[in-house]
């Protein structure tokens, strides 16, 4: 009886460890069950999917100074992904991070990132950022969904009008002098006169920051024009400091959002890692290659009112 019972129970162990060892096979081979195999596909579809949205999202976000999150989010609640409005903005937000870091790298090569503005930026929309995060969850999922069809509907006018800003409010050099002038400048202000100049900005940053908080946005629909505005930035400067400030207080959202399950890792990881390589490219295109900004600017404007219009429409 007790060595029929001892052999039997190392025969249940030899099959457990054999389905675990066969479950957790890093490639499928012929004693893999069907459905671990299907399982495995479906991961490996789902990954390229989100890696797909995520490098569409970073070009044309880093093309128009914003994270991508405005295309990345109804891509994720529809049949593609899937997911609740809330673990889209959440995210999204995780990418935006990934989108403002290569982004800044492609600009910042061409030195077209003003550092104390970006600093500025940061500064205020880390503070807020995380309180934008925690609105989202005092919001259902309809009323979150409608709030960010009206508001891409909104901001989509926003930026076939920023050369109308750039030309009437922005500063007149085209980027060529960027280098030589702003270390020149920086060299000459005084520590007042730095900080007179990043307060107004860290203002902009508080408000940009709680949309991205709350969006799962880079927030730079809002700050490219107005950085346009109250600086002597041109355009370039501004697309580049916009997504150099966004990683901080997208990274700060990006906690809150995970801390309230927002955040689904096996989508975030692939759409960051594509959202890092489309914005990359896009910077590096336009600042390179000369890209023309008025088709780009007047198509993302009209993807945004179309996906606003559907995000509505969809409540």
């Amino acid at each position: 009886m007790s060595g029929g019972s001892e052999r039997k129970t190392k025969e249940n162990l030899l099959t457990t460890t054999t389905n675990d060892t066969t479950a957790h096979a890093p490639f499928p081979n012929k004693n893999t069950p069907p459905d671990v195999i299907a399982n495995s596909e479906h991961i490996s579809f789902h990954s390229f999917k989100s890696f797909t949205i995520g490098s569409f999202a970073g070009l044309l976000g880093s093309l128009a100074g914003m994270g991508g999150g405005f295309v990345m989010i109804p891509l994720m609640t529809s049949k593609i992904l899937r997911l609740t409005q809330h673990q889209a903005h959440g995210t999204s937000l995780f990418a935006v991070a990934a989108t403002g870091m290569a982004g800044a790298l492609g600009y910042g090569f061409a030195d077209v990132v003003d550092i104390d503005s970006a600093a500025g930026l940061a500064l205020g929309g880390m503070i807020t950022a995380r309180l934008g995060a925690g609105a989202t969850s005092k919001l259902s999922p309809q009323a979150l969904k409608r709030a960010l069809g009206i508001f891409m509907i909104l901001v989509s006018p926003v930026l076939p009008a920023k050369q109308y800003i750039a030309d009437n409010f922005g500063g007149i050099n085209d980027g060529t002098e960027t280098t030589q002038n702003a270390i020149q400048k920086e060299s000459n202000d005084s520590y007042e006169e730095r900080l007179t100049k990043v307060l107004p900005i860290a203002c902009i940053g508080l408000g940009s920051g709680f949309l991205a908080g709350m969006f799962g946005v880079g927030g730079g629909a809002v700050v490219v024009p107005a950085l346009t505005i109250a600086t002597d930035m041109n355009h370039y400067q501004a697309l580049g400091t916009s997504l150099c400030a966004m990683s901080l207080p997208a990274i700060v959202g990006t906690v809150t959002h995970f801390q309230k399950g927002n955040v689904i890792g096996r989508v975030a990881v692939p759409l960051a890692f594509g959202s890092f390589l489309g914005a990359y490219f896009g910077g590096r295109s336009v600042v390179g290659l000369n890209v023309p900004e008025e088709p780009m600017r007047y198509g993302f404007s009209a993807l945004m009112f179309g996906l606003g219009t559907k995000t509505l429409l969809k409540v």
